[in-house]
């Protein structure tokens, strides 16, 4: 319970988060929204990017569960 609080002061609407792909490649997350489903679960709503060193390939909108998005994306 006190590690979801946690993470949601840390993950915020209109910033952008990344991960490290396997390729030369990273991804990117702008956060769109924040809200729980039917069940009190956080999920994060965001736009994915792939981003590499000569392009940028929107990839649309996904969602994910808060403590997912934690682990996938650098969140500090």
């Amino acid at each position: 319970m006190f590690k979801r609080a946690n993470l949601k002061e840390k993950i915020s609407c209109g910033e952008i988060y990344h991960r490290n792909m396997r390729v030369n490649a990273r991804e990117e997350a702008k956060v769109l929204s924040i809200m729980d489903d039917e069940q009190g679960i956080p999920h994060v709503r965001f736009e994915r990017t792939l981003v590499g060193s000569c392009f940028k390939d929107p990839q649309g909108v996904r969602v994910l569960a808060l403590d997912a998005f934690a682990k996938d994306f650098h969140v500090n």
